[in-house]
């Protein structure tokens, strides 16, 4: 359809130069002119009354034109297979479509509130924000989609929501989930140690017994076993079985736990399982990185990756003590290669050092020092166990000069310096973080069990969850690093004072090779009346002991828990003291001590008799530690907040152990 006006427009100057060649003509011959111009006022006239009523057919199109799209906008908005609606803070209907009649019921009505219709709707995440959510009800998936009004009414503030249904793509989504494939590496931990001493007739039950088990397993999980080696398998399974077993929380550890066909020493199971990775070969990995971080924190656990996170299940057995010292003798050797290329040693241990983590640092020192190595400790502040212990070396000449601080240890750095870092792994509670960035060349020795969080790239790792001590594993070093070693009464006393300081005394976590190597140093010059000397505690010290103990409060499955008062010196260390004694008392198993931390928060100081696993408790607040000693440090939170939060964790812990045990005793 031609446009009106501008066809009108131009019909008019054709007229206007008709005109003017009739006012030509009219000197010519009036006749013609006169017959002209009635013809061209004819003309105007028609194309004057032909503009007219195509005006009108325009007007008339353009009005039917706005009904159809209003009435087509109108229909869409009521019709669309989705839900609109406008809702205020409070959830109540502004004004909604019918499709959430259809969806929700007949009741639906304005001025309602959305939670009366759909309790689900998760209005807290919707309202005066833009974004995409989605939630679920019982049977159904809904993607919603929200976004502020920005023209809302009057003091109204407004969010408009769409609501559509993705119950069908959920499902077929949640199959392809629950069908990819989850890896398992599974590995019988201490088997040599757990088979000796027995007939072959009881070997063979063991070993029958441990694989029948696993086969029950796996065939209630729908998985295939493939043994590869006599304490090795392979676990391949899928998804959906793989949410069955988080939430049975892998009691096949309990079940083969409960083995027992004349084995001294109980069958444990250490897995490492990977799921959700871009391929095989990354699932491989993964479960390969979590069986050796299993084996690292001890055994009898699960570690598990999963969702771009890792999660620990079980870790209630004491780690066995290895009867072998294969190891130690093959890292001795090792040690003394990386020291003797070295020009400048560094050794450092946690923060707030005690005298396992002095002592370690002390007895790596007597192998630097015996292949001529210069030597510096580095310390993170001036603490109790380091003022003690430097009282008792001031007259020894080797010792000059021997702590310091991060920043004197950073000009003495080279590309040939070797970096101990002894008694932690956790990077950030190191004596000096920055130094691991420095320096390339790290060694690690540590006999708590491996958290996640690793000192990255480490050049050698000695870890070893069954020694009752670091200075236990230093001293096992140290009876094979050289046969003409040579170190003098107060490297052996330092050693000595770690032992007895991690094993109260040699009551806990004290196996045979721990008194092996106490008896090395007896033998070497450690003086006990030394050590005892360094554990003297003066009568403030006492008397705020007996404070936080008259504080303390029993509750239901022998834990204790108590808190230090903001005004108490040296609070760390009191508090780790005051848990020691509390396992004393008659029915005690785990003790919680809380103390305020120099530097803000709340750190805990927990005990455990070795009937639970403190550090799983531990780790649920960022710290970690050994099964029978264990902290943490809680940045944020009031000292009650985090006493709360202790007695919560330690309750739910001891419950499902004891629906675990249960289970277990069920089954047999």
């Amino acid at each position: 359809m031609p446009q009106g006006p501008s066809f009108w427009f131009d019909t008019r100057i054709y007229l206007a130069v008709a005109t003017a060649l009739l006012v030509v003509i009219v000197f010519y011959n009036p006749y013609v002119a006169v017959l002209g111009a009635i013809l061209l006022c004819s003309l105007y006239l028609y194309g004057r009354e032909r503009h007219k009523e195509r005006q009108k057919a325009l007007d008339s199109y353009l009005y039917t034109m706005s009904n159809c799209i209003e009435e087509g906008a109108s229909y869409a908005l009521k019709s669309l297979p989705l839900v609109m609606m406008i809702i205020d803070k409070e959830g109540k209907l502004y004004w909604h479509n019918d499709v959430l009649i259809d969806w929700f019921g007949d009741e639906v009505e304005i001025g309602q509130s959305i939670m009366d219709i759909c309790p689900e709707f998760p209005l807290d995440k919707v309202w005066g924000k833009s974004g995409r959510e989605v939630f679920s009800t019982e049977e159904k998936y809904y993607d919603v989609i929200h976004e502020p009004v920005t023209h809302a009414m009057e003091h109204e503030e407004l969010t408009i929501a769409y609501l559509n249904d993705i119950t069908a793509s959920e499902k077929v989504r949640a199959e392809c989930v629950n069908s990819v494939p989850v890896m398992v590496y599974i590995q019988i931990d201490n088997y040599d140690d757990v088979l000796q001493g027995l007939s072959e007739g009881q070997r063979t039950s063991v070993v029958a017994e441990v694989n029948k088990l696993l086969a029950e397993w796996v065939a209630e999980n729908e998985a295939v076993l493939k043994k590869y080696a006599d304490d090795m398998y392979l676990a391949v399974f899928n998804r959906q079985n793989l949410n069955k077993c988080l939430q049975e929380k892998f009691d096949i550890l309990d079940r083969v736990r409960a083995i027992h066909i004349g084995n001294k020493i109980p069958v444990t199971l250490s897995m490492g399982v990977a799921a959700d990775e871009d391929s095989v070969a990354i699932l491989g990995e993964r479960a390969q990185a979590g069986l050796d971080l299993a084996l690292g924190r001890g055994g009898d656990q699960v570690a598990v990756h999963v969702g771009g996170k890792l999660q620990f299940y079980g870790g209630k057995a004491k780690a066995v003590e290895k009867n072998t010292r294969v190891k130690a003798r093959i890292v001795a050797q090792a040690l003394r290669e990386i020291i003797d290329d070295a020009d400048v040693v560094l050794v450092m241990g946690h923060t707030n050092e005690d005298f396992d983590s002095l002592g370690a640092a002390i007895g790596v020192g007597i192998m630097a020092r015996h292949l001529g190595k210069k030597l510096h400790i580095v310390v993170s502040q001036p603490g109790v166990s380091l003022s003690k212990l430097q009282e008792l070396l001031v007259d020894y000449e080797e010792y000059q000069d021997l702590f310091i601080t991060s920043a004197q240890a950073v000009p003495l750095i080279t590309p040939q310096t070797l970096l101990f870092v002894v008694d932690v792994h956790h990077p950030e509670l190191s004596a000096a973080p920055e130094l691991l960035n420095r320096v390339d060349r790290v060694v690690v020795i540590d006999h708590h069990r491996r958290s996640e969080k690793f000192i990255a790239n480490p050049l050698l790792v000695y870890l070893e969850p069954s020694a009752s001590s670091t200075c236990e594993l230093v001293t096992e070093l140290l009876m094979y690093f050289d046969d003409y070693l040579e170190f003098n009464k107060m490297d052996a006393t330092a050693l000595y004072a770690g032992i007895v300081v991690d094993t109260k005394q040699f009551s806990v976590q004290s196996g045979v090779r721990t008194f092996d190597a106490a008896a090395y140093l007896r033998r070497s010059g450690a003086d006990p009346a030394l050590v005892r000397q360094m554990f003297r505690l003066d009568f403030e010290t006492v008397k705020s002991r007996a404070e936080i103990l008259n504080q303390a409060i029993m509750l239901p499955g022998g834990v204790v828990v108590a808190g230090c008062p903001d005004n108490i010196k040296n609070a760390q260390i009191v508090a780790a003291q005051v848990a020691d004694m509390l396992l004393g008392v008659e029915g005690v198993q785990i003790s919680f001590v809380l103390f305020f931390l120099e530097d803000g928060g709340i750190g805990v100081s927990a005990r455990s008799n070795g009937a639970f696993n403190v550090q799983v408790i531990m780790e649920e607040l960022g710290g970690g530690g050994h099964q029978t000693v264990a902290g943490a440090q809680v940045k944020k939170g009031t000292m009650e907040e985090v006493k709360r939060q202790v007695i919560e964790l330690s309750a739910k812990y001891i419950e499902e152990s004891a629906e675990n045990e249960g289970n277990s005793t069920a089954r047999g």
